[in-house]
Formats: structure tokens, sequence, C-alpha cells
């Protein structure tokens, strides 16, 4: 399946920013899986200005209706990256970043977000990923159900360079179809220390975390959890705190791939049947550590959770202690990160 979608003039709600949206191709091609379907998404061509004057080239655009690989399905797993024409991935060695990819379902409301403000007016976020890339897939028998509503998506990337460059952002996604017996559909539930907002906040140098609290409107067993920060964040703590389950933590790693060239190249998730649980009105918090060498003006803590809706807090299993990733050495190879511009396009 090919899909040429143009895009109108489009404000960025995401950073309250308004740009012209280049003209995007996508594609989706399925093909038999194990587990269900395998299908390869493709967004592009998109030109990424060169750098100019020290502030890196920027591409920021809300695509409006994002072709989805199926419909009537339940999504089990997801796969990000950045990449060139031919397929070579693209990243900081090349001078890209993808800043952030953010996709919404229209169709049904944001735990997090009320409607009337502009990041839940886009409607539920349910998928995210940043330069890391972090991917992952639901445990077995569990996915996020997606019908035929509509699916927009939020998507910056940046540009060190001293050339315009040409990338896709490709995405590859397993999923089932809503037939398939006894699957369990999953509720997205976007916790951010700047939520509903453009998610951003400042930290001096050195050692700080910062706390956010939500007060539940939904009671199940948490299936997985990962995180998002900038250079110079550590770790991310997700916890009830009403019964003091610690539900994961999320480490930041850095140095071990050239490509990243010393920034943030991978965020741990927590993934099984049952982390924990939560119910209505229990609240659940983030709590954020960062220790860069200088004050950052604009990072983020971000942790996308996923919770079965379930009364039956019991069923699953415990989760084995190789769930819960090791805690990275810190400071990283080759010390404490000073960041790649992650925050040059809000000022």
């Amino acid at each position: 399946m090919s899909l040429r979608r143009t895009l109108p003039f489009l404000g960025l709600l995401l950073s309250l920013a308004v740009m012209s949206v280049a003209p995007l191709r996508s594609s989706a091609d399925p093909a038999p899986a194990p587990q269900g379907q395998t299908s390869d998404v493709r967004y592009g061509p998109i030109m990424v200005p060169a750098a100019t004057a020290g502030h890196p080239g920027e591409f920021e655009a809300v695509v409006p209706a994002m072709p989805m690989p199926c419909t009537n399905c339940f999504l089990t797993g997801t796969k990000v990256d950045l990449v060139f024409e031919d397929g070579r991935s693209a990243n900081l060695d090349n001078g890209l970043m993808l800043h952030h990819i953010v996709v919404f379902n229209a169709g049904r409301p944001d735990a997090t977000c009320a409607p009337n403000t502009p990041i839940g007016s886009l409607g539920e976020r349910f998928f995210a990923a940043g330069n890391e890339r972090t991917g992952g897939s639901f445990p077995a028998g569990f996915g996020y159900h997606y019908g035929a509503d509509r699916v927009a998506g939020a998507v910056d990337i940046m540009n060190h360079s001293d050339q315009p460059q040409v990338v896709y952002v490709t995405t590859t996604v397993t999923w089932v179809p809503d037939s398939k017996a006894g699957m369990k559909p999953v509720r997205p539930v976007w916790m951010d220390e700047n939520d509903c907002g453009d998610s951003a906040y400042a930290v001096p140098a050195g050692p700080s975390h910062k706390v956010w609290r939500w007060t539940s409107n939904v009671t199940g067993r948490v299936i997985l959890a990962g995180g998002h920060v900038h250079d110079g964040g550590i770790r991310i703590n997700l916890a009830n705190e009403t019964t003091g389950q610690s539900l994961c933590t999320s480490y930041a790693s850095y140095g071990t791939n050239p490509a990243y060239q010393g920034s943030v190249e991978k965020m741990s998730t927590c993934i099984w049947d049952r982390l924990g649980t939560v119910k209505a009105g229990e609240v659940l918090s983030i709590d954020t550590y960062y220790d860069p060498p200088e004050a950052q003006s604009d990072v983020m803590g971000i942790v996308l959770a996923y919770v079965y809706e379930t009364d039956d807090l019991s069923g699953g299993t415990e989760p084995p202690a190789s769930v819960q990733a090791p805690a990275p050495a810190w400071p990283p190879p080759g010390g404490r990160p000073a960041g790649h511009g992650h925050g040059a396009h809000h000022h």
C-alpha cells in the first residue's frame, strides 16, 4: 500500500511554533510473521534544513492523518528509526537527531491531558520515541486496540550539519487482527514533568531531581513502562505512592554506540504481565534525576506506561528481578554528557 499526503500549514502544538510543512509520502507493507503481521511504515522524504549561526536546522510538523498498518487490530510492538533513502540509519554521527515523534489517537481521550488543552485536543498519546529510539513489545496476549479513527503525529527532527539532509522516519509495527481470541487491550498513560505543555523544564548544573504526581483515573495492572530524558538525565522512577509500589526505573545509557556521539542512546523499559497495580484515586508519580555538567533550560522527564484495565489486580504473575534493568555506571564513559542541542527549538 502506498499513500501520498500533502500537509497544510499547521501550528505545532507540542512546541507552540508554526512552520510550513513539506509534502510527505508514506507506505505500509505487511509481511507474514509467526505471531500475526509485521508492517514496515515509512514517512518521507523529509528535508531537514542545514544548521545556521550555531543553531541546528529543524523540521517540525503535525501530520494530521497518519496512515496505520491495520484497522480493527491490536498493535503489539513497535520499533522506530530515522533513515536515509538507502535505509542507512541517520543519527548524530551524521549530524541528525530524531528529537521526537508522538502519535495520537483522535478517537480516544488522553488519560492525563483534558480535551480542552492543546495536547489533549489531539487525542490519546499512545506511542512516542526520542533519538534513543526505544522500541518494545507487550507481553504475549496484550495489545493497543486500534479501530479506524484518525491518527495524528507530531514529528521533530534536528540537523547539526552545515548541509540540508533528506531522511525518512520508519516504524516496524507488529499487530494481530482484533478477531484474535484472548487479546487484552491496554490503556496508555502519559506521565510528564511538564504535562499538557511542551514537556520542557529547567535543571541546574549537577545533581537534581523533580517529582510529578497524578491521581489515577484507571484501575488495572501496569504491564509496560519506559522513560525519556535528555542528555545529563540518569533515570526516571515510576511508583504508586499510595501503595508504596515501585513499578519501574527507566535508566538512560550512554557511550557504547558511536552513532550517538555520547548522547542518550537507550532508555531501559520494564515489561511483564503485572509490574504492579493501580486503582482509580491512587497517586502515581515519576521522579526524574539529572546530573548535567552545565545548567540546562530545556530538558524532559517522561514515562509512557500501559495499563490493562481490570478489577482482577491479582492476575498475572510476580515479575522476576530481571524485569528491572540494572543501573548503568554514572558518570558514563566519556564523562557527563553536555548535550547535543535537544532544546534548541525552544527559544
